[in-house]
């Protein structure tokens, strides 16, 4: 299990105008944004007052600005939380670019919920299955992700569940099993169908979303389904590797390098030492990055398979 540090980071506390006013703050104070910077009708953050937020290490400005934000409207409205795209991204999920935007989706249990506000859209949720997210108050992550799939296609469901039940960003959020056992049980569930064909693809233990796309691109050119990280003792090391993906049994490892390992002289070197003491141990290793010439690569990989070419 990979290690998942945490930054903690000062957030301006919210507060609404009516708390200001208690505190001393008069109208001028309020209106200049001076101390008082405005989050929604309504309701400030009192920069000088601050509370100590747990923040991802890999999260970015957008992240925070989307966690304050969160924040503040649930100051404003207690009982909302955050769902859909926007929880998605509080959890570190790899979302299709076209539903990365800047909208902050909230759920409701009240029918009779409204927030009219640019920026923000209010889903009223049936069942309302609430956790604590670093302190922020998101939607569970099993219905977050069943919200996503009339908007995703299997392919992105498949990269966005690999990410849920592995140990890429931060740690599980929840088992197979449990997706499996969530999909079958609920009633009223859109997309139920294709919830049911990405849970059939998602593997436990996938370090990244380029390894889903490479492992999903296998199976549809018709090649066998490769082992996530299958082990393989080296021993010229004394050490167990575990190559991105493999074929076991023909000896074959599949290494995906993405951008981080050609610029960074360190990986580089690990990379090198890694594809030695696998050719060592007699396993043929293939390095893919995002430029390789997919049709030579599955070429190269059929003749190693012992497959027909296509």
């Amino acid at each position: 299990m990979k290690k998942h540090p945490l930054n903690y980071v000062g957030y301006p506390a919210p507060l609404s105008v009516a708390e200001a006013r208690a505190r001393g703050a008069t109208d001028y104070d309020i209106r200049s944004t001076r101390r008082f910077l405005p989050a929604s009708w309504g309701i400030r953050f009192d920069d000088d007052s601050s509370t100590r937020f747990p923040v991802p290490t890999w999260a970015d400005d957008k992240w925070v600005e989307e966690a304050q934000l969160l924040l503040a409207m649930s100051h404003r409205h207690p009982g909302i939380v955050a769902c859909r795209e926007t929880a998605a991204r509080l959890y570190g999920w790899p979302l299709p670019r076209a539903l990365d935007d800047a909208t902050l989706h909230l759920g409701s249990a009240d029918p009779n919920k409204r927030i009219r506000r640019s920026g923000i859209a209010l889903h009223r949720l049936r069942n309302l299955s609430t956790i604590e997210w670093l302190k922020l108050p998101v939607l569970h992550p099993l219905p977050t992700f069943a919200q996503l799939a009339p908007l995703c296609s299997v392919t992105s469901l498949v990269q966005i569940g690999d990410a849920a039940v592995g140990d890429w960003k931060t740690p599980p959020q929840f088992s197979l099993t449990s997706l499996n056992e969530y999909v079958s049980d609920t009633k009223y569930l859109r997309s139920r169908s294709k919830l049911e064909a990405a849970a059939e693809l998602i593997r436990e233990d996938v370090d990244s979303p380029m390894e889903t796309d490479l492992r999903l691109w296998l199976i549809a050119r018709g090649l066998p389904e490769p082992i996530v990280h299958p082990a393989v003792y080296c021993p010229t090391t004394n050490l167990t590797l575990h190559p991105d993906l493999g074929y076991p049994e023909q000896m074959l490892a599949l290494e995906y390098e993405g951008d981080f390992h050609r610029i960074s002289e360190d990986q580089w070197a690990t990379d090198i030492d890694r594809v030695n003491a696998l050719r060592a141990a007699g396993w043929t290793v293939i390095r893919v990055a995002k430029w390789t010439d997919r049709r030579q690569l599955e070429r190269d990989i059929r003749l190693h398979l012992g497959l027909n070419p296509k």
